[in-house]
């Protein structure tokens, strides 16, 4: 019996800029702790398990993690569950860190680099000083009102303002959930199969690892679905 005779399934794969937030909303709705990520032509990249995700989670200290991880503040936006307020971010990566605007309008000045995201309350002092040390995106809490100055302000500086529902603590602890699985999704050593390797091969292989679902491949070599160490032990 090889894995072409047995239940395959096929959860649909993901693109790697797809942010860990999503993903994990993702694997919630399918009830499943592993995702494959493929490219346009359906061969596989990676995969990103729950595991993953949770240690990005808790490794989440480092304040320029969306910028290395390549983030575009597209995955911000929606992470955040934003609305732009000025600018656009299509096309557009976080180039800084991320930074809470807290403390006077000096401070603020001398912590602020160019590109940073800043997360900001509604204090328009604030907003306005972020926007003139250069920050890449303007993070307004609360859902508060953006005076038309400061988004004008904006749109002149080439500054992204978005405004988010969340308050700043909640703010600060999501927005590194932006950051795409790429940056975190395992891509060397992965452990595959085809349709035509028997459930007997599988199985002793599936011995020697944790994870719980498997990539299977079609006969072109493009990913086809998953295969549950519990579904083929229960076959074996």
């Amino acid at each position: 019996m090889t894995l072409r005779d047995i239940e395959i399934r096929r959860t649909a794969p993901v693109d790697g800029v797809l942010s860990l937030r999503r993903a994990w909303q993702t694997m919630q709705q399918e009830s499943i702790t592993t995702l494959c990520v493929t490219n346009a032509q359906g061969a596989l990249e990676g995969i990103i398990t729950l595991k993953d995700i949770s240690v990005a989670n808790l490794d989440g200290l480092d304040n320029y993690v969306l910028s290395k991880a390549g983030t575009n503040y597209d995955n911000v936006v929606d992470t955040l569950d934003g609305t732009v307020l000025a600018g656009d971010p299509a096309g557009k990566a976080v180039e800084g860190r991320i930074v809470v605007g807290a403390g006077s309008a000096d401070q603020m000045e001398h912590a602020i680099h160019k590109g940073d995201v800043v997360i900001v309350s509604n204090r328009s002092e604030g907003q306005l000083t972020a926007i003139e040390a250069e920050a890449g995106c303007l993070v307004v809490c609360t859902g508060v009102e953006v005076s038309r100055i400061i988004r004008r302000v904006a749109e002149e500086r080439g500054c992204l303002v978005v405004s988010t529902p969340h308050n700043v603590y909640a703010t600060a602890q999501i927005i590194s959930q932006a950051a795409p699985i790429r940056h975190y999704m395992l891509r060397e050593g992965l452990l595959t199969f085809d349709l035509n390797t028997s459930v007997e091969e599988a199985a002793a292989h599936m011995r020697t690892v944790r994870h719980r679902y498997f990539p299977v491949l079609d006969d072109d070599g493009r990913y086809f679905g998953m295969v549950s160490h519990r579904n083929l032990l229960n076959q074996v």
